[in-house]
């Protein structure tokens, strides 16, 4: 993983809950790669999720799942949003 040079060395804050404390649960998380973080400030995630490919989040996002079912976070852009 490499910081784009348009962060200017600022990464995103990104809060994941205790679901995703090992890599293999991670990889549940993003299973066809990672969704674009390059205009995201913040990403807070809890409960099960599943994103998809061409996922991007921009500003502050926060995805809540209180059930134990993976919500799945289809294409597309997200900004400032809470889902």
């Amino acid at each position: 993983v490499t910081l784009a040079p348009e962060r200017k060395g600022v990464p995103p804050i990104i809060k994941l809950d205790g679901s995703y404390k090992f890599c293999d649960q991670l990889a549940t998380l993003i299973p066809d790669g990672a969704p674009s973080l390059l205009r995201c400030t913040k990403l807070t995630v809890e409960g099960p999720f599943v994103i998809e490919s061409g996922v991007v989040f921009q500003g502050e996002v926060k995805l809540i799942n209180p059930s134990d079912q993976p919500r799945t976070v289809p294409a597309g852009v997200y900004k400032d949003a809470t889902l």
